[in-house]
């Protein structure tokens, strides 16, 4: 029992005609166990008696058939009792029939009235004694429907009731030998707690069985009621003829549990209402939580609906449903609703289900979260009163609803399902192939596809038409050829608007296509349009989607352009005829000619028309995705960035010592580079750009000779390197950023000839271990992370000639070679689309030939001062043997432009003061189909 928290005051208008007597007390027990059989009221104690009309006493009887505790029987009296009354009914062995604690039925008797937290317990004897119908509160009188009888209690009753057929709340009765043909209401107020235990229990029922045009049978609850039933076959509430209902208050909880129970049902045009924010859970086989059956049931806004099953009673027997309307029923939903089923159509149990005409209508529009299937099967067939009626599910899904599910629609002999859904910012998780009569996709909709390993691909068929309003609908596909699975959505109807396509690549390497991968199939007018809700990716490839005929297709090509429209002829305005003034011609003499030969007339050959030119095919191509540009700028600049030359390492290296007089270097150098660079891919559709800087520093270990003329170096150096390009496509106009972060260790060696007029050879080496961190971020595509490393070497020889000199400058020519070996290599990378990228450039050797002409000398004003400047001119031809390539999936692609480069560099070198040297040039590279590379350097070294 709950012991009451408040207490509320009962207002109400009571008739003229009737009187009624008010007896007040607070938190009374009656126990019926303990009164004799008749006489009940005189036998209580004082204050207990108070409770009751004194003319009563003789109509309160204990029974073997029909015990009854407040049973109010006289007509013209409404007894009245105060708060916190505790009835207590019977049990045990005394009873084996009907027990109600509270009845009103009797033919003028106008009704009891209860306060604030009522508790009601009654418990039958066991059943296998045939104890049964125990009821908490009942009424069934024989009053006319413009006079009815009632029972009313205020708020926080509570009722128990323990045995077979019990019912909490019981207008009408349900034993057709016994239901009254008057009419009766029930009023209960807010946080009314009914608990039933044994099979066939229910909380509420409202029946009219004797007739009911007469009976007109009503129950009301507040707000917050929970109702909790126990056993097989046990209901929430129950509705069961024409003029009967019931309507609970917002916030109602409603728990059943047992085989084939249900939370609320309506049978026979009996109608049932809850407000909003109702919660219906059932568990059980068979069990369903809203069943109507040619009623109606309305649901208020944000109902939640859970089926905690997915068994049937029996092979014959329905499984689970969350919402069920059949032969005419109807539920209607006044806002959005959750959903949540145990099972799903693999096990004939679905979320919202409607057979024989049924009808679910949520067209009113609100947020639904559905896990679970829906189903419309058949409709009703037309009779003499009523026409042929589809079964019918409506959903208009707003507000972020998400719905995990499919959908189903099944043919009969009188017609087939019809299952409307709008969607308005929801989405809809599709979990199997779907039917659906009509669909329309508003802004913020979308329908995924689902896809399982293993699980056939889906198909979404429309029956009637599709309309798109900005919506997007997301395929999953293997992105190949033309014969790639697919999903797939099949318009039985037309299409209209706009909606977008999204596909997620399935295993898919990219490959060309001819006709293109079907996903959109248009039975009707193909007036509405489909387009890329973002980039569509597989392999090296983008795909469209265009349409061909009615249909849409994913295509690697680039659509070809629409033939340019002639434009009618235009006809000219008319023009009035101007007609001439009439002249008369003077008279003429008639001239007589001689005769005349002709001249001969060589005859002309005849002119044979030229054939006409074939019309060429529209030309296409098919779109590489701009990541391929990045990739390939990467893998480039790994290799690059770090290359070095001798004279770029270490600028000029032959001054003289002015402390010691000694030509040699001891030094601690440091070079800064920036480069920019620009190429073209193998398709010609990649355009790319990239710009870095490099920070390298060295210095000598050792240095010595091995002849007094010649000196060998052996020095350290190390470096950083950072490049980040961009890459555009110029057939669809994506893009992609590439970025390469990285480091370099090595060592070089070097041997001057330094014949005494500095003429003579030198030869260079230098050996780096290179590594990097590269990223590739496409356009809508999901960040790339990969790492590079390798060797990188070189030999570098070259010999200076002095041409010629004068007081303060020497003209020197220096030709020169250089072979660098480059290996730094990309590991292999999966992308998240599942492409796979690998570097296929598998090393390469780059060989420069060159010459260097410059000038070694100093003004007159640094006459003395150890101030030598050398400013040059260099020209270089470099040839790769490979070109830089990147493999993604199948497809290769390359780095154009670098197998043959021009060079021209200028720059100077000098000595500011005998210990340091600064050295500066810029050089421009030149290769075909657009390649062009434009760097600076800026060097300095510190001799010690």
């Amino acid at each position: 029992m709950r012991k009451p928290k408040h207490y509320s005051r009962i207002a109400i208008a009571v008739s003229t005609a009737l009187t009624s007597m008010v007896f007040s007390t607070h938190a009374a027990w009656i126990d019926i166990d303990s009164l004799p059989a008749s006489g009940m009221v005189s036998s209580l104690s004082p204050e207990l008696q108070a409770l009751f009309p004194a003319q009563t006493n003789d109509s309160f009887k204990k029974n073997s058939e029909t015990p009854n505790y407040v049973y109010q029987w006289s007509a013209g009296t409404i007894p009245v009792y105060g708060h916190g009354l505790t009835l207590n009914g019977p049990g045990g062995e005394a009873f084996e029939h009907t027990i109600t604690v509270i009845q009103n039925s009797a033919t003028g008797s106008p009704g009891v009235i209860f306060g604030d937290d009522l508790t009601i317990r009654t418990q039958s004897k066991n059943a296998a004694n045939n104890g049964k119908d125990v009821d908490g509160i009942r009424t069934h009188g024989a009053n006319t429907p413009d006079n009815p009888v009632f029972i009313i209690t205020g708020d926080r009753t509570s009722i128990y009731v323990d045995g077979q057929d019990g019912d909490g709340i019981n207008a009408g009765y349900n034993v057709i030998g016994q239901g009254g043909i008057g009419s009766a209401n029930i009023y209960v107020g807010d946080d009314l707690y009914i608990q039933t235990t044994g099979n066939q229990g229910r909380g509420i029922t409202a029946n009219a069985f004797r007739d009911a045009t007469l009976a007109k049978n009503t129950i009301i609850v507040g707000d917050r009621a929970h109702i909790v039933t126990t056993g097989n076959s046990s209901e929430g509430i129950r509705s069961g003829q024409s003029g009967s209902s019931i309507r609970l208050g917002n916030d109602a909880t409603i728990e059943t549990s047992g085989t084939s129970s249900i939370g609320v049902y309506a049978a026979s045009s009996s109608k049932t209402e809850l407000g909003n924010n109702a919660t219906i859970s059932v568990s059980g086989a068979s069990a369903h939580a809203v069943y109507s059956y040619n009623a109606t049931v309305n649901l208020g806004d944000n109902a939640t609906i859970r089926v905690n099953s997915i068994d049937k009673v029996y092979s014959f027997s329905k499984a689970p449903r969350g919402l069920y309307a059949i032969s005419r029923g109807t539920v209607n939903l006044g806002g959005g609703a959750t959903i949540a089923m145990a099972g799903n159509h693999s096990n004939e149990s679905y979320a919202i289900s409607t057979e024989t005409g049924g009808i679910v209508d949520g067209s009113a529009g609100g947020r639904f979260l559905i896990d679970g299937d829906l189903h419309a099967a058949g409709a009703t067939a037309a009779n003499n009163t009523q026409p042929q009626q589809n079964s019918t599910i409506k959903l208009n899904m707003t507000d972020n609803s998400l719905w995990s599910g499919a959908s189903y629609v099944t043919s009969a002999t009188a017609g087939t399902g019809v299952i409307s859904l709008q969607m308005s910012d929801a989405t809809w998780n599709m979990t199997n192939s779907s039917t659906l009569t009509d669909l329309t996709l508003n802004g913020g909709s979308v329908v995924n596809f689902g896809h399982a390993d293993g699980e056939p691909w889906q198909r979404l068929t429309i029956n009637e038409d599709f309309t798109g309003n900005g919506g997007k609908l997301v395929f999953n596909t293997v992105l190949n050829d033309d014969a790639s699975e697919t999903d797939k959505l099949k318009v039985l109807g037309n299409t209209a608007g706009n909606a977008f396509v999204a596909v997620n690549n399935i295993g898919g390497t990219g490959a060309q296509t001819v006709e293109g991968i079907e996903i959109i199939e248009v039975a009707g007018n193909s007036d509405g349009t489909f387009e890329k809700a973002g980039r569509i990716v597989a392999g090296a490839y983008d795909y469209n989607v265009v349409q061909k005929g009615s249909n849409w297709y994913l295509t690697s090509f680039i659509p070809a352009p629409p033939d340019p429209e002639e434009p009618d002829p235009v006809d000219p305005d008319p023009v009035d005829p101007i007609d001439p003034d009439p002249v008369d011609p003077d008279p003429v003499d008639p001239i007589d000619p001689g005769p005349v030969d002709p001249d001969p007339v060589d005859p002309v050959d005849p002119i044979i028309p030229e054939p006409e030119e074939p019309v060429e095919p529209p030309v296409t191509e098919q779109q590489y995705r701009p990541e391929a540009g990045s990739y390939l700028a990467n893998n480039y600049a790994a290799n690059t960035l770090f290359m070095t030359r001798l004279h770029d390492r270490l600028g000029e290296t032959q001054y003289v010592d002015m402390l010691t007089g000694e030509k040699k270097v001891t030094s601690l150098w440091m070079r800064n580079v920036g480069a920019h660079t620009r190429f073209k891919d193998g398709s010609g559709q990649l355009k790319t750009q990239s710009n870095s800087y490099v920070l390298q520093l060295g210095g000598d270990l050792a240095q010595w000779s091995s002849d007094g003329l010649d000196r060998w170096h052996l020095g350290a150096m190390a470096g950083y390197a950072n490049s980040q390009n961009r890459t555009q496509s110029s057939l669809t106009g994506y893009h992609s950023r590439g970025q390469v972060t990285g480091y370099s260790v090595g060592l070089y060696g070097t041997w001057y000839a330094n014949d005494a007029d500095k003429t003579g050879t030198y030869v260079d080496t230098w050996m780096l271990y290179n590594w990097f961190d590269n990223k590739v971020m496409g356009q809508e595509q999901a960040t790339e992370k990969y790492k590079s490393s390798g060797i990188t070497a070189s030999v570098e020889a070259g010999y200076s000639f002095k041409l010629g000199e004068n007081e303060r400058n020497s003209y020197w020519l220096q030709p020169k070679a250089q072979v660098v070996w480059m290996d730094v290599q990309a590991d292999s990378h999966r992308e998240a689309n599942g492409t796979r990228v690998k570097d296929n450039t598998d090393g390469n050797l780059m060989t420069r030939l060159g010459v260097k002409a410059f000038i070694n000398g100093h003004n007159a004003i640094d006459d003395g001062k150890s101030r030598e400047f050398q400013p040059f001119v260099e020209a270089n031809w470099i040839h790769n043997t490979q070109t830089t390539r990147v493999k993604m999936d199948d497809v290769s692609n390359d780095m154009r432009g670098t197998k043959n480069i021009g060079e021209l560099k200028v720059g100077v070198e000098g000595q500011i003061t005998p210990r340091l040297n600064v050295w500066s040039n810029v050089a421009q590279q030149v290769g075909d189909k657009g390649y062009s590379d434009t760097r600076g350097m800026l060097g300095v070294k510190y001799n010690f």
